[in-house]
């Protein structure tokens, strides 16, 4: 066979290879972003895109590798540490995460290798098959096999995920066809051998093989097609895939879902993959949760709504405030501060509804809308005619209560019937045992509100731990609750806030059950003060709302690693407890004054002047408060210039094999952020603070050590952070914050 030498090559020729195949290849990493848990599809897309380019100049190994070693790591730092490239201490983070999962993958402990390591081994995947379209291409001049292999891909994927390959699988076909063609064309010039002049292409033959394939394609697209001719196998295995067996384990049943508001939550349980696919855009001037909707009947299995349907009523937008007992949130005695928030939602054709925090009063939008109000869930949407439409841009216009705890304190348990009605209900068959166990919690307290903070603080006491991915479904003979609180005690919100709802219920206090979304991830603050946020599918949340008699629904957070929801105070009025101190403090003074009196009547007689030492004793210790105080307001006001000096000497006389080393520089790391201006905000999870300090101090740091400290809080596996490894990250991060 003639050799095809280095004359006959043609450069537009095996630049077209390159980039076909690499079409094709992309078909590949498309879907990943739909049904896996995996983000920064683009970076992988630019990393694959970059290795295909090199592999087209055919570059010397000694010279592609570093620089396809330095792009692997450039993706690597750019998805996990958000600091300058070239400081390099990210590096050091870096390959001792690698060394340390090696150990996890040699012991096949697949579960407990880290994000990063993870990562990396694709990015080595997206390495080895730039080799392999080098080959199948260039050197072999085959790739049917990798076409079947694609097709065969993308049909399954869309089969069986979310994933719309309609598109997909025609993009793959024509690329397919135009590549089979071409190689095809350059084997027949190699076996035949025909000479082509460098630099140029013989475009007469390819420009109509690309013309009737890409007309062919057309008319396939277009043409009629007959229906399907066998029933469709996926409802069955789906189906089937959805039977739990009794005493099934922890995630059979429901497969994994991706994380998301959704309307069906009449089954619960199973593990779910975050998304990060933002939904809307908010501006607001505090942070709070965003509700939907309430459900409120508990069924064993997940909630639902009773009716199905629940009656909705018209509002005005100018005034959505309802007289159903259901809607009003909070009572008119409940203190409230009136605030704006903005909203943009980037998906409103998928969530026809408003989104709002606290009691909901107006909405100011430029946008033609009806809305319904429904006067059980409270669920705001928004219809174009009759057709459910979604705002682009709204502002809405609520109340923040602040509550009294000596006013939830002393509510009547004397509920209306409508409130009792719907609101504690419980299935028949519901396990006596939950109810026996929430009396055995609230056993100390006297009042509603106080046996409502003692099952919310329940679960934070108890070895109960946030999981998304071990979380178990319930058999047919199962309920939800019980399997929760008594076998695995893994769970993520639906979980705790479900087992709250159910639990107070048991002891005839209402609930209900809440969806709707956290406050979002940080993006910027304004020059007005007002800070924007972006929501996203992993923002969706579930949360407790418990009724007390005189003062409304006061939201409660009983999830591992969520701070509480509302404002607490101890009281509106603070008269009595002013008074009080003053009695008590002078009975004790009066008491000290009795005994100082007694015990120096014992007639003892100093050799000295007793006069001049106390007025020398008096003197010095004025003199040595005055010079205490002085100091003190000095040390407090110059705190910023040597708190953290203090702080790096203290922990650096810490032994290594103190166990409590790590916990008690990450709470004194806490505090320095809160003392030098960084303050963690009431809703922030601690992931959520720690992105935020990392966008402060223009660092990656913070996220590493919150990462080690979760670990060693929430795994249900016993751990325990080498405080030698994470040292220098902390004081890192002390030095960063400096004045």
């Amino acid at each position: 066979m003639p050799q095809y030498d280095d004359k006959q090559k043609f450069s537009v020729g095996s630049f077209l290879l390159y980039m076909l195949g690499f079409l094709l290849f992309w078909e590949w990493l498309r879907p990943l972003s739909t049904f896996t848990d995996t983000d920064y599809l683009s970076i992988f897309v630019l990393f694959s895109a970059f290795l295909f380019t090199l592999s087209y100049f055919e570059l010397s190994v000694w010279v592609a590798f570093p620089i396809k070693l330095v792009a692997l790591l450039y993706a690597l730092h750019s998805i996990y540490f958000p600091v300058p490239f070239f400081d390099f201490q990210w590096v050091s983070y870096l390959f001792d995460d690698l060394f340390g999962s090696m150990k996890h993958a040699f012991s096949r402990d697949w579960d407990s290798m880290s994000s990063i390591s993870r990562t990396f081994l694709f990015l080595v995947l997206l390495w080895l098959i730039s080799y392999l379209m080098h080959y199948w291409l260039i050197q072999a001049r085959r790739i049917f096999l990798f076409f079947i292999i694609t097709v065969l891909y993308v049909t399954v994927v869309d089969t069986f995920t979310v994933y719309d390959a309609s598109s997909a699988i025609v993009r793959t076909v024509i690329i397919g066809f135009v590549l089979l063609g071409i190689l095809r064309f350059i084997r027949i010039i190699e076996l035949k051998g025909f000479r082509v002049n460098e630099n140029q292409f013989p475009m007469m033959w390819i420009v109509p093989l690309a013309i009737l394939i890409a007309f062919s394609s057309f008319l396939g697209y277009l043409a009629p097609k007959a229906a399907p001719q066998w029933p469709d196998p996926v409802p069955f295995i789906t189906a089937v895939g959805n039977q739990t067996d009794e005493g099934a384990g922890p995630g059979v049943g429901r497969g994994i879902q991706k994380i998301g508001y959704g309307t069906n939550d009449s089954r619960l349980g199973g593990p779910f993959v975050y998304d990060d696919s933002p939904i809307f855009m908010t501006t607001i001037e505090e942070l709070h949760y965003w509700r939907v909707e309430s459900k409120e009947v508990y069924t064993g299995l997940g909630w639902d709504t009773e009716p199905a349907e629940p009656p909705s009523e018209s509002v005005n937008p100018d005034d959505v405030s309802l007289d159903s007992i259901h809607a009003v949130t909070y009572n008119d005695n409940v203190r409230s501060e009136d605030l704006t928030a903005e909203v943009e939602v980037l998906r409103n054709n998928l969530y026809p509804f408003v989104i709002f925090p606290g009691e909901l009063q107006s909405i100011e939008t430029e946008e033609d809308r009806i809305y319904q109000m429904n006067t059980i869930t409270n669920k705001l949407k928004t219809f174009d005619q009759a057709d459910e439409s979604g705002l682009g841009e709204y502002t809405v216009n609520y109340k923040v209560p602040q509550f009294s705890e000596a006013m939830l304190s002393n509510s009547s348990t004397d509920y209306p019937a409508e409130i009792t009605e719907r609101y504690l209900q419980l299935p028949e068959d519901l396990p006596e045992e939950i109810k026996e166990l929430t009396e055995e919690i609230v056993a100390d307290e006297d009042d509603p509100y106080g046996k409502a903070k003692a099952v919310e603080q329940y679960f934070s006491r108890n070895g109960f731990s946030y999981n998304t991915t071990d979380v178990a479904v319930p058999g047919g003979n199962d309920d939800y609750v019980a399997q929760f609180l008594f076998e695995t005690k893994l769970g993520y919100c639906d979980n705790f806030s479900s087992s709250m709802a159910v639990m107070l219920r048991t002891i005839g206090i209402p609930t209900r059950w809440v969806k709707g979304f956290t406050r979002g991830d940080y993006e910027q603050t304004l020059e007005d003060g007002r800070r924007m946020y972006q929501i996203t599918n992993s923002n969706a949340h579930s949360w407790v709302e418990v009724y007390f008699e005189g003062v409304g629904w006061v939201p409660f957070e009983p999830t591992q690693g969520f701070l509480d929801l509302p404002n607490f105070i101890s009281d509106y009025e603070n008269n009595t407890a002013e008074t009080d101190v003053p009695e008590e403090q002078e009975e004790q003074n009066e008491q000290a004054s009795n005994t100082d009196d007694s015990s120096g009547s014992s007639g003892y007689q100093f050799p000295i002047d007793l006069d001049k030492v106390l007025n020398w004793l008096k003197w010095g210790a004025l003199s040595l408060l005055i010079i205490l105080v002085i100091s003190g307001i000095i040390a407090f006001l110059t705190r910023k210039n040597w708190l953290d000096k203090y702080f790096l000497w203290r922990f650096r006389k810490r032994k290594d094999d103190d166990e409590h080393v790590f916990d008690d520089a990450y709470h004194r790391l806490l505090w320095l952020l809160e003392q030098y201006g960084i303050k963690k905000r009431p809703h922030q999870t601690l992931r959520e603070y720690a992105l935020e300090v990392d966008r402060y101090l223009d660092t990656g740091d913070m996220r590493m050590l919150t990462k080690k400290y979760e670990h060693t809080r929430y795994s249900n596996k016993s751990h325990q952070v080498d405080w030698a490894d994470t040292k220098e990250l902390w004081e890192n991060l002390i030095k960063r914050i400096r004045p």
